[in-house]
């Protein structure tokens, strides 16, 4: 009996693409992140993808978007039950260093930066972006700008290696989020 294949609309064939991507990213590695490899894993063909991202480099800024989304997501979450009373900073900074690492967030943006597809990375400093411009609007005078910018990049250097670090200076690698819940407060004050 021959199978039928029910064609996909093209959103739905790059949100199965991405998602591979994700799942690749998460099970592998960045490098596991190919056309090939895609491809291979939702049944289509590698000029099926390029049809659709026009280049590896294209599905890289599709799965960094999707990826943007997700960890914006939880931030904003977290941001929002802080202002609500209900989470403390270590809350906010928890959330934000754990969707760096379960997305690969570090590992991605390295291999973005490495690979000299910059605008790749625009998703991500949309997000970084859009964080600061909530706390903007919510009319808070802090040095949000400050805050952001050394919590997102502890966030990625501890995504990518604050394992390995933290085990050559003999620390728990649950320290850097103290570290980070010191600098906004020394920020803040």
């Amino acid at each position: 009996m021959k199978m039928i294949r029910r064609r996909q609309s093209p959103d739905d064939a790059r949100a199965a693409a991405v998602e591979a991507a994700h799942g690749l990213l998460i099970e592998e590695g960045v490098a596991a992140v190919t056309l090939k490899a895609v491809a291979s894993r939702i049944g289509r063909t590698h000029a099926n993808l390029l049809h659709h991202f026009g280049s590896a480099a294209g599905l890289h800024r599709a799965l960094a978007e999707e990826i943007a989304r997700r960890v914006s997501a939880s931030i904003t979450a977290a941001i929002a039950s802080r202002r609500r009373g209900e989470a403390t900073p270590r809350d906010v900074v928890d959330a934000m260093f754990d969707a760096f690492a379960r997305d690969r967030v570090g590992e991605l943006v390295g291999w973005i930066a490495l690979t000299r597809q910059r605008e790749a990375l625009l998703p991500v400093t949309e997000t970084v972006a859009a964080i600061l411009a909530d706390f903007r609007a919510a009319g808070d005078p802090r040095p949000m700008d400050r805050v952001v910018l050394g919590l997102v990049l502890l966030a990625i250097g501890d995504s990518l290696v604050g394992a390995e670090v933290a085990a050559a200076t003999g620390d728990d690698p649950m320290v850097v989020r103290e570290i980070a819940v010191a600098q906004i407060g020394a920020l803040l004050s």
